[in-house]
């Protein structure tokens, strides 16, 4: 992406007046890259569909399949493969030249993938290799953008060069050199088209390259190749924005057909040159560039096929080229004359989908498998009994080219056949067995490893919807194939059987294959004889897992839908296969494993992992049981689990894209990490994990896939570090597998696209294990699963201790009443003092011990007067204020609200008082008088509630207490009215007081 990339770069312009700045990357770096762990080593199956996927040139042939090219050279009845795949942040060996005299940044704002208003670095100072030669040149890109197809290829006419077109995000246009064996590095990336790439087509001559956009697109590219590098440098361009079909070379012309479309574009080798510009100061001097023109194109008149779709075109020679539409008409294109003609000669009768040429006769392809042959000597004389049919018949013709001594097709099976000829007359050869090149039909829906030795020597299986199950081994060859029977169902309102194969799951000796289908029927199948022994109707609708484990002396097998249930089925000592228990869960359940021949777990999407042992009843080993054993919360809805390498802990990926592991000792979490990329800003949701222990030459790892941006991820198993990370299917990836064999890893994936890829994995590292850097320490799992320190006091051990006092005596709080300036103020504090200690000693407030009373503090009463008795008398205290002036008063009550709560506290106030007896203290005789008294009116206030309990009524304690402080309130304000009289006649009245302002008669009243 060097070449072009992206549209948000605002770099500065080529004609500033300003001295250029040192070269800098405007990316922003991220951690060093290492080398790859994962290598593409087979590519089974294709995404052709059409002839603008598929070209041959002498031996070899090539066509796309998912985001790779497979570049096939055949020599007799062998043949090798090539894959050539570029990762969305290759860097080409070449660069693209800057376009001459174009704008260094738009005029306006660019538009989202608009290729006209985007700067690229054509288009600026920058090179190629200097982004390449910057160390922060790696670009970490979004996960959209990595989702790339290869949609189109063409084959240079010497086979020394490889164009691939793709589609996606950003697709670019790459150039890979066939001299390679295989290549992840193009030599000329370009990213002129912002919506892909519909067709790419070399000249005959290999100087030209034409690139066609998408009718979103709109444009058309003629890029001069140089023959020696690759390199190449944009020529002409102009608009095409008609729905395309395909697009051949016809000596130096060009034509595009499609949705009433046939046109011709001229290229034009000569070039005229535009006048030199000005150069500001301190640009450096360039030579004059030729000046470009516009690619010019006319329209073919169409006539009376002026409603036709072409598809596929030929070209017979420089002249002339067969064309065809998808109703059937054969048209013949002349370009010998003065004016173009497209002339129609004949009707194939079928839907014609491929044409290609051998010689003097030309084949014609029908989606329908039928292979027809057109004379072309009289072809070009426009004489319609020139066809000859039905030649061959195919599963549908997508594609077909001619080898030097081959044929090549492509059907609707996404199998490719190469075909002999007749050596002696130069045919065709049908009767003799193709050399296939197998693939699956439909939408592979999942993969799964075989353990070995097994009966067919199979490495893995895969399976698609209509039932078919198919063995391969690592090399991609096809050992064996079956059709798993399925239930057909169909409704009313859907013409075609909604029932399909789901999952296949085989069991650890390879004696049985266990399958699922979209009716809930799950059934057992012998792998020796492919035979079905038992069909059992799990669920209710589609099965979403299937697990199974075997022993010595159990087989079980767990299943669960999408109808909330977990199915648990073992098989007997008889041999026969029965279900013993369901699970019933209050939402989906995602997955369930059997670790061992005691346990099950189950997943669900309420956010919960469950923990169920399996029990046998004592004397009978076929009665068995599940029971709850745990549940465990999760931080999100789970997407798949796995068990751990020591198979003590537990994997699980989350929808919040993180991956928790679990101890199954003890059920804590043991760790937690996010799925991010190499820059560790991207987190992706993983599916269909895999775990790995480690050895002295690599690290555990987990293996996964990621549908966030069709990727196949590696992950640390112990720290959740990234290790690494591949593309190559367009469509979702339904499955991953793991092989193990001698000393080599491979990961088998599968996706919708109908490709399966086989990856070799390396993940030694020097570093890893080497003598010269210290051993890690080893994690102790003890360490997580001791339980944390906790020891929580109650307020009734907390009683139990309490604070020393700073002095010895007893000392009452500080008094709540609200300070108020009045002319009291005035009095002096020893006259003040007189009445206050009469009022504290008055045997008026000993009522009753029951009563609410206020005591001063006497640090308090020391500093500050009396409160006015106005605002006593406007404001009478209420039984709350006077129940919590109460509670204050006692030291060791404080705190305590009710009257349980305070005889729990007096208990443990005297058993404490007991234990500091024993102690050789001195004790004052006034305090033991004091206690003495306090303790004989205790008991009897205990007697009289007891006594008073049991005929009071709660009506008739709350009118006492109102009387008593009614009284309470009544003596206080006779005492402060006697104080405040007795104070008045021993000073005499100033002149400035007011009189009558203390309302002392009207409070006696």
């Amino acid at each position: 992406m060097a070449s072009t990339p992206s549209n948000r770069l605002k770099l500065t312009p080529s004609n500033s007046p300003y001295l250029p700045h040192p070269i800098r990357s405007p990316y922003r770096g991220r951690a060093t890259v290492t080398e790859p762990r994962l290598s593409l080593k087979r590519v089974v199956g294709t995404t052709c569909v059409s002839p603008t996927g598929f070209d041959v040139v002498n031996s070899s042939f090539a066509y796309i399949a998912g985001g790779a090219v497979v570049v096939v050279d055949v020599d007799g009845p062998d043949y090798t493969q090539r894959f050539y795949r570029a990762r969305p942040t290759a860097l080409p060996v070449y660069s693209t030249p800057s376009l001459p005299y174009s704008p260094s940044t738009p005029a306006q704002t660019p538009k989202a993938n608009d290729s006209r208003n985007r700067t690229s670095l054509r288009e600026s100072t920058f090179g190629s290799l200097d982004w390449a030669e910057s160390p922060t040149s790696s670009k970490t890109w979004t996960s959209r953008e990595r989702i790339k197809a290869a949609t189109c290829l063409a084959l240079s006419k010497e086979g020394r060069f490889l164009a691939v077109g793709e589609t996606g995000y950003a697709p670019r246009v790459l150039i890979f050199n066939l001299d390679d064996t295989s290549s992840d590095t193009p030599l000329v990336s370009i990213s002129e088209h912002a919506f892909g790439v519909k067709a790419v087509a070399w000249s005959p001559d290999s100087r030209y390259l034409a690139s066609l956009g998408s009718a979103n697109d709109g444009f058309l590219y003629i890029w001069r190749i140089d023959t020696k590098t690759g390199a190449a440098k944009l020529f002409q361009q102009n608009r095409c924005t008609s729905y395309i079909r395909g697009m051949i070379w016809v000596g130096n012309n060009l034509i595009t057909l499609g949705l009433r479309h046939v046109k011709v574009w001229r290229v034009d080798d000569a070039q005229s040159t535009s006048p030199v510009k000005q150069k500001f100061i301190g640009e450096s001097s360039v030579t004059p560039q030729p000046h470009q023109k516009t690619l010019p194109g006319r329209n073919v008149l169409l006539g009376n096929l002026i409603e036709a779709t072409f598809s596929c075109a030929a070209a017979i020679d420089d002249t002339k080229a067969i064309i065809c539409s998808e109703t059937g008409d054969v048209c013949l294109f002349d370009d010998s004359g003065k004016q173009m003609k497209l002339n129609h000669v004949l009707e194939s009768g079928f839907v014609t989908t491929c044409v290609a040429v051998r010689g003097n006769v030309a084949y014609l392809g029908g989606k329908s498998g039928t292979l027809a042959t057109i004379d072309l000597a009289s072809f070009v004389k426009c004489n319609p009994d020139s066809l000859h049919e039905n030649v061959g018949s195919f599963a549908g013709l997508f594609a077909m080219g001619f080898l030097d001594k081959n044929m090549v097709t492509v059907d609707a099976k996404r199998s490719i056949h190469i075909w002999g000829l007749d050596r002696s007359l130069g045919e065709l050869d049908l009767k003799s067995t193709p050399i296939p090149i197998p693939g699956h039909q439909d939408p592979i829906l999942g993969v799964e490893a075989l353990s070995r030795p097994n009966v067919s020597s199979a490495d893995f299986f895969s399976w698609s919807g209509p039932g078919q199950v198919i063995l391969w081994d690592v090399e991609g060859k096809i050992k064996c194939s079956f059709q798993v029977p399925l239930d057909e169902a169909s409704f009313d309102d859907e013409s075609d059987p909604v029932n399909q194969l789901t999952l296949v799951r085989a069991t650890e000796g390879g004696k049985f294959l266990v399958t699922g289908d979209k009716l809930g029927f799950v059934k057992i199948i012998d792998f020796s004889t492919l035979e079905c022994v038992s069909s059992l109707k799990a669920h209710s609708s589609d099965c979403q897992f299937i697990t199974t484990y075997e022993d010595k002396s159990k087989f079980l097998i767990a299943t669960c839908g999408r109808d909330r249930t977990a199915q648990l089925f073992y098989k007997t000592a008889t041999g026969q296969f029965e279900h013993f228990q369901t699970l019933e869960f209050a939402s989906r359940v995602v997955q369930v494993l059997i670790p061992s021949a005691d346990r099950v777990i189950t997943c669900s999407l309420d956010r919960t992992l469950q923990i169920h042992d399996l029990v046998t009843k004592d004397g009978d080993s076929d009665a068995m049981a599940a029971i709850p054993s745990r549940t465990l919360p999760l931080k999100a809805s789970p997407a798949s689990m796995t068990i751990g390498a020591d198979g003590k802990s537990l994997f699980v990926s989350l929808l919040d894209r993180s991956i928790s592991l679990f101890d199954l000792e003890n059920g804590k979490l043991a760790n937690s990490f996010k799925c991010t990329d190499e820059s560790g800003i991207e987190s992706v949701v993983l599916d269909s994990l895999k775990a790995r222990p480690g050895n002295e030459k690599e690290p555990a790892f987990l293996l996964g896939i990621s549908n966030t941006d069709k990727s196949i991820r590696i992950y640390d198993g112990q720290t959740g570090s990234f290790l690494d990370r591949e593309w190559g299917h367009t469509e979702a990836i339904n499955g991953v597998a793991l092989i193990e064999e001698d000393s080599k890893r491979r990961v088998v994936s599968v996706g919708s696209d109908g490709t399966i890829m086989i990856w070799e994995m390396d993940l030694e590292d020097p570093s890893w294990g080497s003598a010269t850097r210290d051993p890690s320490p080893v994690k102790d799992s003890s360490t997580l699963s001791r339980p944390t320190l906790r020891r929580v006091l109650s307020k009734a051990e907390l009683a139990e201790f309490q604070r020393s006092s700073p002095s010895g005596g007893r000392r009452s709080p500080p008094r709540t009443l609200s300070k108020r300036r009045s002319i009291y103020n005035m009095c002096s504090a020893s006259a003040s003092r007189t009445p206050l200690a009469a009022l504290q000693t008055s045997p008026a407030l000993a009522i009753a011990e029951d009563t609410p009373t206020r005591r001063p503090s006497a640090d308090s009463r020391c500093g500050s007067p009396p409160a006015s008795p106005k605002t006593r008398v406007r404001r009478r205290p209420s039984l709350p204020a006077l129940n919590s002036a109460k509670t204050k008063s006692n030291g060791n009550l404080r705190g305590f609200g009710s009257l349980n709560m305070a005889t729990e506290q007096a208990c443990r106030t005297l058993r404490a008082y007991r234990k500091k007896l024993s102690s050789t203290d001195p004790i004052g005789q006034d305090v033991l008088a004091e206690l003495d008294q306090e303790l004989r009116l205790t008991a009897v206030a205990l007697g009289d509630r007891a006594t008073r309990s049991k005929a009071m009524s709660d009506t008739m304690l709350n009118g006492l207490l109102d009387q008593y402080s009614e009284r309470l309130v009544a003596l206080l304000d006779e005492k402060l009215r006697l104080s405040y009289r007795s104070t008045s006649d021993q000073e005499p009245e100033s002149p400035g007081k007011r009189p009558g302002s203390s309302g002392a008669g009207s409070s006696s009243s």
